[in-house]
C-alpha cells in the first residue's frame, strides 16, 4: 500500500490573524509599513527603461509647448475713452459713461412718450426705474413696464428717491415694503 504525501498546511494570507502575524513579523524585522521601499528596493525602481524615456519626453514637451501661448486679439476700441468727466444740469440725449477699459455704458433718459418708450424698450440691457417714494408709482410707470414685457424684458432695476422726505423712521419703512411688494407683482 502507497502512502500518499498530504498537502502542507497553508499559512492565512488573509484576514485580522495575517494581519496580526505579518505586523509581528515586521516588528521582529524593526520595519515600519512606512519602510516598503526599505525592504524591497527594486520594487520601486524604473521597470522599463523604454517607459522612462517616453515619460521624460513627455514631460519635456510639456514644458516647451507651456512657452507657446495663442496670440490675444486686442479689442480695445479704437477711439480712447474720454477722460473728462463733467457735471450735467440738462441732459440732452445719451450719456456714455466709461466702467472699465473695455465697457461703456450709454444712459438714456426716457420721457411720457409711447414711441420713445417703446424704443427704448427694444434697445434697453438694463432698465434704471427711478421711483418717487413721497409720490409712489405713475401711470406711466406702469405703461412702460407693460411695453417692456412686450419687447423681452430686459433686467429692471428699481430705485426709489426722495426718502429724506420722511420724518419718521416707521414710516419710511412701511412705504418701502409697499412699493417693493408692489414692483415684484408688476416685474
Amino acid at each position: 500500500m502507497e502512502t500518499k504525501d498530504q498537502k502542507k498546511h497553508r499559512k492565512k494570507s488573509s484576514g485580522p490573524k495575517a494581519e496580526k502575524n505579518r505586523k509581528r513579523h515586521l516588528q521582529d524585522l524593526q520595519l515600519g509599513d512606512k519602510d516598503a521601499g526599505k525592504r524591497n528596493c527594486k520594487a520601486f525602481a524604473v521597470q522599463s527603461a523604454v517607459w522612462m524615456a517616453r515619460s521624460c519626453h513627455r514631460y519635456s514637451q510639456d514644458l516647451k509647448t507651456k512657452k507657446y501661448h495663442i496670440p490675444v486679439v486686442d479689442q480695445t476700441p479704437l477711439e480712447p475713452p474720454p477722460i473728462v468727466a463733467v457735471k450735467l444740469t440738462e441732459i440732452r440725449g445719451p450719456v456714455t459713461i466709461v466702467s472699465g477699459k473695455k465697457r461703456r455704458l450709454a444712459i438714456i433718459e426716457c420721457g411720457c412718450d409711447i414711441n420713445m418708450m417703446v424704443d427704448l424698450a427694444k434697445a434697453a440691457d438694463l432698465l434704471l426705474m427711478l421711483i418717487d417714494a413721497s409720490f409712489g408709482f405713475e401711470m406711466e410707470t406702469f405703461e412702460f413696464l407693460n411695453i417692456c414685457q412686450v419687447h423681452g424684458f430686459p433686467k429692471i432695476m428699481g430705485v426709489l428717491t426722495y426718502l429724506n422726505s420722511f420724518k419718521h423712521n416707521k414710516q419710511l419703512k412701511k412705504t418701502k415694503k409697499r412699493l417693493k411688494h408692489s414692483f415684484w407683482t408688476e416685474v
